[in-house]
């Protein structure tokens, strides 16, 4: 019962009011809502989250969704999320979490006129992220990218704090009220009875089908797996950047002759990724070395291991660091589609090593890598700030 009073006001009854914001992500994404609004709201507190509007919304979960028309042009969406102060401001919440950058001159307004503690919650190296857009011109990245560093370091003294994932992006807030959270999967969502069902030959990709996230070089080197191991499959999960790169991927696959050994299911919600992981006996990560990829940790890494899947990975320091302190899989040159097809065939002719891996990586994940132990730190964060 101790953990159900954090989110109620010393000395009364009335409940804690958090105002969750976002404009970009999924209303049920699985940071924002699956882990930091569930847990909130099971710690006590009175949780409201704006965000765009699902196809279906959720009832009687005890978390209050206000719906907003998502922009449907990156550029308006700074524009658009001006009409979220007004919604949020009338929520009278006693602290505001936003999660998206062009969110900032929201909070920043919310700070001036309510005097609430206003949070920034920072997935990545937004100016790195911004030199790997594919929707911004190539002579347009620097501007947006110094714009977005002025607007930022303008806007960051008058908020109250700031989450952050990962050393490397946390040093760019370290003078500020901060707190590192990161993204780890939750423990409830990979039983370890589904280990029954994995299949020696199932390898997964899980997550956005980008360029950027070396699909040409994974599915170019599984074509080399396919000569020594016809029965191989390979399932992508995830949404495809674009209609043009969807198609530059199929035309690919059907070229190198791979159309029956892999498959692409689409986009699923966050709470049906444990039947496709559930399955795979090989997870694999080979995002190429853009800068945001050097400083961020993928939470796929963190599912595989959740789900006793051994971890094929690209070979940066943050992702080395987790793979070979756990033991949990491989790491190759991402730009290499033969060192990822080396991999592949290794796990894939020692079956008993691959299950050795993934074990390795679910004792991790249920040790180190959880949610449990994050949600901690985001309550002990909003009583600090609630306390200012």
């Amino acid at each position: 019962m101790e953990k159900l009073q954090l989110g109620y006001v010393k000395g009364n009854d009335i409940m804690t009011k958090i105002c969750v914001m976002t404009t970009v992500h999924h209303a049920y994404d699985g940071r924002i809502y699956h882990k930091q609004c569930k847990s909130l709201r099971k710690a006590g507190y009175e949780v409201t989250l704006l965000a765009p509007k699902p196809d279906k919304q959720i009832e009687d979960d005890g978390i209050n969704l206000i719906p907003i028309e998502k922009a449907q042009k990156e550029w308006k969406r700074f524009l658009h999320t001006f009409s979220v102060f007004k919604q949020a401001k009338e929520t009278k919440a006693d602290l505001y979490h936003f999660h998206d950058p062009e969110l900032l001159p929201v909070g920043v307004l919310l700070r001036l006129f309510t005097r609430k503690p206003v949070v920034f919650d920072v997935h990545e190296h937004y100016p790195n992220a911004i030199m790997s857009k594919k929707y911004l011109k190539k002579w347009l990245k620097n501007p947006v990218r110094i714009a977005y560093e002025i607007i930022e370091k303008i806007s960051l003294p008058t908020l109250s704090g700031v989450i952050y994932t990962t050393e490397e992006v946390g040093e760019r807030y370290k003078k500020y009220t901060s707190c590192k959270i990161e993204n780890y999967p939750l423990p409830e969502m990979f039983p370890s009875t589904s280990r029954e069902n994995k299949k020696d030959e199932y390898l997964l990709y899980l997550g956005g089908i980008t360029a950027i996230r070396g699909i040409e070089e994974l599915v170019e080197g599984f074509s080399h797996v396919l000569k020594l191991k016809p029965d191989a499959k390979l399932l992508f999960v995830g949404s495809f950047e674009s209609k043009s790169f969807e198609e530059k991927i199929h035309e690919k696959v059907n070229k190198l002759g791979l159309k029956d050994n892999i498959a692409f299911k689409g986009k699923v919600p966050y709470q049906e990724i444990e039947r496709y992981l559930s399955e795979a006996t090989i997870g694999i990560i080979p995002y190429l070395p853009v800068p945001n990829h050097l400083v961020c940790l993928p939470n796929k890494l963190f599912e595989y291991m959740a789900a006793g899947v051994a971890v094929i990975a690209s070979d940066f320091p943050h992702y080395r660091k987790v793979v070979e302190s756990s033991n949990s899989g491989l790491l190759v040159n991402p730009e290499r589609p033969q060192s990822i097809s080396k991999a592949m065939i290794t796990l894939l002719e020692n079956s008993n090593l691959a299950k050795e891996m993934g074990g390795n990586g679910e004792v991790a994940f249920s040790n180190k890598y959880n949610w449990k132990s994050e949600e901690k730190k985001l309550f002990s964060f909003y009583q600090k700030l609630l306390k200012k």
